[in-house]
């Protein structure tokens, strides 16, 4: 091999030097760089994604502007935040440490508050939605 080497004139031997490197710097591009970037570029596109849908998600959260008193007992806090949503209250019925409740109101009003109550630390146990003319019942069994 040196000696096929040293038969070639130096500006040949230059020449395939200087195509060497050159060829060595493609395969590294192509190789490394490039796929490198493409999945940089991927998970930085993914993450705009993510961040739009927590954005949209935040806004679309409702805020809970009434404060939660967990001394009261269970049963006032579900009457006064229900009144408060423009809700009307069917029936509650307390069997230890279960509350039964039968509502009726809009159905958007009614399934925000059934998720503040989650929020603020209600169980819900079991939930029965039913469509009542206009409005939505709900039977719900809280802990």
């Amino acid at each position: 091999m040196k000696q096929a080497w040293r038969r070639i004139s130096v500006r040949e031997q230059r020449l395939l030097q200087v195509s060497g490197t050159f060829l060595l710097a493609v395969v590294a591009f192509s190789l490394i760089w490039q796929p490198t970037r493409q999945r940089l570029e991927t998970a930085e596109r993914q993450y705009q994604q993510q961040a739009g849908l927590a954005a949209q998600l935040q806004r679309a959260l409702p805020r809970s502007d009434v404060p939660v008193d967990s001394e009261k007992p269970l049963s006032l806090r579900i009457s006064e935040s229900a009144a408060a949503t423009g809700l009307e209250i069917r029936q509650m019925e307390s069997d230890t440490d279960l509350l039964r409740v039968t509502l009726n109101g809009n159905a958007q009003p009614l399934m925000q508050w059934l998720d503040g109550m989650e929020r603020n630390g209600v169980a819900l146990q079991s939930l029965t939605l039913e469509k009542r003319d206009d409005a939505l019942e709900a039977r719900v069994v809280l802990r």
